[in-house]
């Protein structure tokens, strides 16, 4: 992680986390999904993320990520990020999303903790 702030300038300006999760995406072209995908998360900022991808994805198309946050919501709530943008770099196998909005989203609970009796 690179956080010399002579040194960047731009985009590459913010704070970068490298938070590694699972990510699912989908790029849209008007209200059509034309690409749907999985791979990793690689780093995060406050307006950008940077993630792998299964394959090249055009620069300026709308993209919607979902990836599960790493963090319990009052350490017992599993959470997980879904955002939008745009692509605004990609390479054959990887993609750098501008962050437009993002939620914070409670996932469901296994079915097991709620059932304990239908576990096997």
């Amino acid at each position: 992680m690179n956080n010399f702030p002579a040194e960047d300038h731009g985009r590459r300006a913010r704070r970068r986390f490298p938070i590694q999760q699972d990510v699912r995406y989908q790029c849209v072209k008007g209200s059509r999904i034309c690409v749907v995908g999985v791979g990793k998360t690689l780093e995060i900022s406050s307006r950008e993320v940077r993630f792998t991808t299964q394959q090249p994805l055009k620069r300026g198309h709308k993209i919607q990520l979902a990836m599960d946050w790493p963090a319990l919501l009052d350490n017992t709530c599993r959470m997980k990020l879904e955002i939008f943008g745009w692509i605004v770099q990609s390479e054959p196998a990887e993609a750098h999303v501008k962050i437009e909005r993002y939620e914070f989203r409670t996932r469901g609970v296994p079915l097991a903790v709620i059932h304990p009796r239908n576990a096997t």
